[in-house]
């Protein structure tokens, strides 16, 4: 198992990139890209991955952070793919991945994570 500052930088580098390509179009042209809209699911599924595998004494000390929610999102884009609402995907890289960015490397900046 990698340890958590490894799975940080993972959450942060994908986190990173949603926020980059969500600045460099209007909402629109996300739902009229599907090679972008599918590379933020597959950005969000890693994160969601990486959060998984945190410890738990992790997740007790980083409560600001959503960390069930981000799981959840993972596993409904790996088991209910059909289901996927591309406005809620949209919306979740739009206004939480850049704030989720801005935890996990102050997490990273701070030493909280091994």
């Amino acid at each position: 198992m990698k340890p958590e500052r490894a799975y940080l930088a993972d959450i942060l580098d994908q986190s990173e990139f949603i926020t980059r390509q969500v600045r460099r179009i209007e909402r629109e042209e996300f739902f009229l890209d599907e090679v972008l809209s599918r590379a933020l699911l597959h950005s969000l599924l890693i994160i969601g991955e990486a959060a998984n595998r945190l410890s738990p004494e992790f997740l007790d000390r980083s409560q600001d952070i959503p960390w069930p929610k981000i799981v959840a999102l993972r596993n409904r884009i790996v088991h209910d793919y059909a289901g996927i609402d591309l406005e809620l995907i949209w919306n979740i890289c739009d206004r939480d991945i850049p704030a989720l960015a801005d935890s996990v490397r102050s997490q990273l900046e701070t030493g909280q994570a091994q």
